[in-house]
């Protein structure tokens, strides 16, 4: 619960608190007998895709980079071998896992907004915006704040009768969406627009009034911010619908759009002459860069990025192979999804294919961490059922 709480505020003390669970979920396990082996292919397929990535360290030429990799996954191989084993005591407090990262998305935005005041000289709203307001990167923070409205929305279908209990799950899902909106993540405010309308085909088919109020609450305030937004000087969509247009005439455009697009074909043509398996992952930035100084992309070249999105990213580094574990990873969830009909399962592995489009965010702890703990917890412990069963 704690390791959950921390995720959304201080991503330096993940590691810390990663080991602390893990000693302590295997001691309770080797004392109290409490772990029930299980068998699961997304556990297997989980190993796979880690060791791939493994692999390509040795035919990597920088061993450095590449080894720096390997620590950052290592979340990525640590989870499904810890979740493998099913530990009783915290299916039952499975709930209050997510509610404690809840809470910490909820802690998170505060301190954002404290922050943002204690530093507003009166003139320069600038502060209550993307990089000045967030804790960490933007995007990182929007998908943990759309993963506790979703949970939010959960619990609201589930447990909330009260009125004045609605109320307030009302009123933080209103915040969480004004912080989303204030990060000015395209990828996080498209994300909710995407998983909010889904909820509500969802909620129409299966004529959950409840759902639906919900889900077109969120839908409609998602899209009212994004129109309020185009009215202000810190509108990204503006420069996203520039860049497109510049792209289509053939034009080059320095804005992030078009600066990923720019990325993603030389990322494609490196992909071409290594599709099989890959550079390597030490060597993944070292190609980019070559081909960023050969399509003259200044800023590229200085702040040496990635590809900016994961399927590329792994496509390049680990060849098909890890192309097609990753797959096969977000497809074992979507069909678990599917056959439980969970639509909370299915908001959060459809809130990470989405994610991970427009960002490389296996790439560092705030996004390795996430989405290995939250998927390996959620897909591997059967949250439909209680421990007895």
């Amino acid at each position: 619960m704690v390791l959950a709480f921390v995720i959304p505020i201080h991503i330096r003390s993940i590691p810390f608190l990663i080991a602390l669970f893990v000693v302590l979920n295997l001691a309770d396990g080797i004392i109290n007998r409490t772990f029930v082996f299980s068998h699961k292919r997304i556990v297997i397929a989980g190993v796979l895709f880690y060791l791939i990535h493994l692999i390509s360290v040795f035919y990597s030429d920088d061993k450095d980079s590449a080894w720096f990799d390997m620590e950052v996954k290592f979340s990525l191989l640590l989870f499904p071998l810890i979740f493998l084993f099913k530990n009783l005591f915290i299916i039952e407090k499975k709930k209050w896992v997510l509610i404690s990262f809840t809470l910490g998305a909820i802690v998170s935005s505060l301190i954002m907004l404290i922050f943002a005041y204690s530093r507003f000289d009166g003139q320069n709203i600038q502060v209550f915006y993307r990089m000045e307001l967030s804790l960490f990167h933007p995007s990182y923070l929007a998908m943990y704040f759309i993963f506790a409205i979703l949970i939010i929305i959960k619990i609201m279908e589930q447990d909330l009768i009260r009125l004045k209990h609605r109320i307030i799950a009302y009123l933080i899902i209103l915040l969480l969406l004004l912080l989303i909106s204030q990060l000015q993540s395209k990828a996080g405010i498209l994300s909710i627009i995407f998983i909010s309308f889904y909820y509500m085909v969802f909620a129409f088919i299966k004529k959950n009034a409840l759902l639906l109020r919900i889900s077109f609450f969120v839908l409609a305030v998602s899209m009212s911010l994004v129109f309020v937004q185009k009215s202000t000087r810190f509108n990204r969509f503006n420069e996203m619908a520039q860049s497109i247009e510049k792209i289509s005439e053939g034009t080059q455009t320095t804005g992030s759009t078009g600066t990923r697009y720019s990325i993603w074909k030389v990322a494609i043509h490196e992909i071409k002459e290594h599709w099989l398996f890959g550079v390597g992952a030490g060597d993944i930035k070292p190609v980019l860069v070559e081909g960023y100084k050969q399509e003259g992309l200044a800023v590229a070249i200085d702040r040496r990025y990635n590809v900016h999105n994961q399927y590329l990213e792994t496509f390049l580094g680990q060849g098909i192979i890890g192309l097609s574990l990753l797959l096969f990873l977000l497809f074992l969830g979507v069909q678990l999804a599917i056959k439980k009909q969970d639509l909370f399962l299915s908001g959060f592995i459809l809130l990470i294919i989405l994610s991970i489009g427009p960002e490389s965010m296996l790439n560092i702890q705030a996004g390795v961490v996430f989405m290995a703990f939250f998927y390996y917890f959620l897909f591997t412990f059967d949250l439909t059922k209680s421990s007895s069963e």
